[in-house]
């Protein structure tokens, strides 16, 4: 069986750009004070949310790094904050999870809202309104606290959502005879958040996708699975808040039996990869493309490298 082919994006990557340019230019006094908002602001949340579990900070010493780079001490650009608000709302708990740009409050937050109990829909409802409320916002204020007090004032109402419209199409789409197996090939400009790395592996376990995410910069991304799957998982990542992210390439075909499906799988499992040639675990250090070519072709996937950096792929030399 042939499965088509669709490319989504006519740009390669820029191999020159990858190795040169770490990080934008940006102007160093107003990055100090943008920082100095975010630590702020930090802080002021810290002491509204003082309870045990409230507010988590995933690595304290990015506060440390921040302070220095701040104050002079340290030129390299410091890590983003990465930090959780639990809320308790009645008997629901909401977990928002953020994400900081060097450049907020210049540039929106990333934030992600989740709940076990929340339907797909109702997830993706809830996390739709609250960018868009984000983003009516006044550009270049701070945002976290009003965004956690929308939820606080308007989170209960997903959980009583009417979705059964929904479900009713989705279970349509499913119980046809003509399943549709699918396989997205994803570019980001970049992947570092923790937040959305973990988002992007919960998802894919949530919509039984299997695949790999190679974080980094480049940020890569295969998912395979049941076309529907793909395409709501898609949708799901796609309207988090990205600098750029794409689906350059999907590759489908028509099937009638799931054990059909999973001969077609290249990849068993969901998993985040690294090929920094085992050099450092800096967030600014980039791939061994010898090593990622050979994970490609080790999963007869060899063929997508051209296709995302423009040269053919080729095997290097072990890193001493």
């Amino acid at each position: 069986m042939k499965m088509s082919a669709t490319w989504e994006d006519d740009g390669y990557l820029d191999i020159k750009e990858l190795e040169d340019q770490i990080v934008e230019f940006v102007d160093k006094s107003e990055l100090e004070e943008m920082l100095r908002i975010q630590l702020e602001e930090v802080e002021m949340l810290k002491s509204m949310f003082s309870n045990p579990g409230e507010f988590e900070i995933y690595d304290h010493s990015v506060i440390t790094d921040i302070n220095d780079f701040v104050e002079g001490k340290c030129k390299v650009l410091p890590p983003r904050f990465d930090f959780t608000v639990n809320l308790a709302l009645d008997e629901k708990k909401l977990e928002v999870c953020v994400n900081l740009p060097l450049n907020y409050p210049a540039d929106e937050p990333d934030i992600f809202v989740r709940n076990d109990s929340l339907s797909r829909t109702q997830q993706h409802a809830l996390n739709g309104d609250l960018a868009k409320y984000i983003a009516s916002l006044n550009k270049g204020e701070i945002c976290i606290y009003p965004a956690v007090a929308w939820l606080q004032e308007n989170a209960l109402s997903y959980f009583i959502s009417q979705v059964k419209s929904h479900k009713s199409s989705i279970t349509t789409k499913i119980t046809d005879s003509n399943k549709q197996f699918s396989r997205y090939w994803i570019y980001s400009h970049h992947i570092y958040s923790k937040i959305k790395r973990r988002c992007i592996m919960d998802l894919a376990q949530e919509y039984n996708v299997t695949g790999f995410c190679l974080p980094g910069r480049p940020g890569i991304i295969c998912v395979e699975g049941w076309g529907l799957d793909c395409h709501e998982w898609w949708q799901r990542i796609r309207c988090m808040n990205w600098k750029k992210i794409v689906c350059k390439k999907k590759e489908e075909e028509q099937i009638k039996k799931e054990a059909t499906m999973e001969s077609l799988r290249k990849f068993t499992g969901f998993e985040e990869i690294s090929f920094d040639g085992g050099k450092n675990k800096m967030r600014e250090s980039h791939m061994d493309m010898g090593e990622f070519y050979k994970y490609l072709s080790d999963h007869e996937c060899g063929y997508v490298f051209r296709e995302y950096f423009g040269v053919d792929g080729k095997v290097g030399a072990p890193v001493q």
